[in-house]
């Protein structure tokens, strides 16, 4: 009996043993959900940027509130992106959906047809922009921040990574991006909140993404 007894206490403990390894490396707060290490967080990120770099053609639909200086405005974008150095930004009005600019790039063209019928051309789209509007976008940066990216043409100056691997807080060339919602709990969700600021020219811009497609 004694033999009997002491073999089936060996048993629950290595039972016990067993068990307790398997959960050794994941910790979870008292919400339930596990914590991702910062190595972690950094493959997401590396694995983000390498599936949105395969991905040249995307379009979207979204809300923009943009503040600069003392100037407010509020429209529709709906911005088809056709490849790196082609692409078309429709600007409508938010309630009756007419357009009120179209701005487009074809390689190292751009143009400007602005809500005077006329058309503007240019090989930089920040200048035209710039010289039509009297407003400063980083547009060449946002290609690329629109879809939780770091844009490859400036450095990295901050990054705070969510759990998933995806920008919370971005800072290049002067600009703060921040995230707050995304289209799913993937790694490679898409953003469906942004806002771009810069003190320094007093630039607000928020872009409430309502789909991607």
């Amino acid at each position: 009996m004694f033999r009997i007894k002491w073999k089936f206490s060996l048993i629950l403990l290595s039972l016990f043993v067993l068990g307790g390894c398997s959960t050794l490396g994941v910790k979870k707060p008292t919400g339930g959900k596990p914590v991702v290490s910062v190595a972690g967080k950094q493959a997401l990120w590396k694995k983000r940027q390498a599936v949105m770099a395969r991905k040249a053609a995307w379009n979207l639909n979204s809300k923009v509130a943009l503040r600069y200086r003392a100037d407010h405005w509020s429209f529709a974008l709906k911005w088809l992106q056709q490849s790196a150095n082609q692409y078309i930004m429709e600007i409508k009005n938010p309630v009756t959906g007419g357009l009120l600019a179209k701005l487009s790039r074809n390689n190292s063209q751009v143009s400007l047809l602005a809500d005077d019928g006329k058309t503007y051309r240019d090989s930089n789209e920040e200048r035209l922009l710039l010289r039509q509007t009297g407003v400063k976008l980083p547009l060449k940066g946002m290609q690329y921040w629109v879809r939780g990216l770091a844009s490859p043409r400036y450095k990295v100056e901050k990054l705070v990574l969510d759990a998933n691997g995806r920008p919370q807080v971005l800072y290049q060339a002067g600009w703060k991006i921040e995230y707050s919602r995304y289209t799913n709990n993937r790694f490679d969700a898409m953003p469906q909140r942004v806002v771009i600021t810069r003190t320094e020219n007093s630039v607000y811009l928020k872009m409430i993404i309502k789909q991607w497609y």
